[in-house]
């Protein structure tokens, strides 16, 4: 029963390439927009093991401007109220970790 379960769910779920694919065919802004929300995910969730590290984490964080990821993000929504596949788009890639 359970494997049913598992087998529906990720039928209906979108590949991981259908994803990328649908991403693409997004304006450039957009695209940009996703794969550095990603990529601030991923450097944000890392650990600083030693002060190397750190500073090279501190670098990249700085570096992709993961500190305004809300407010570009807000521009976004903003520009693109009415068009739901954006939305969407920003929607379903709010938790990837690095693209």
């Amino acid at each position: 029963m359970y494997a049913l379960i598992a087998l529906l769910l990720a039928a209906n779920a979108p590949a991981p390439d259908n994803l990328k694919s649908r991403v693409s065919k997004a304006p450039k802004q957009v695209v940009a927009f996703i794969e550095r929300r990603a990529d601030c995910n991923h450097f944000l969730g890392e650990e600083p093991y030693d002060k190397e590290r750190e500073a090279e984490l501190n670098r990249t964080i700085r570096e992709l401007r993961c500190d305004r990821i809300d407010r570009d993000e807000q521009t976004l929504r903003r520009a693109y109220a009415k068009n739901r596949v954006i939305l969407s788009l920003l929607d379903e890639t709010a938790d990837m970790l690095g693209w």
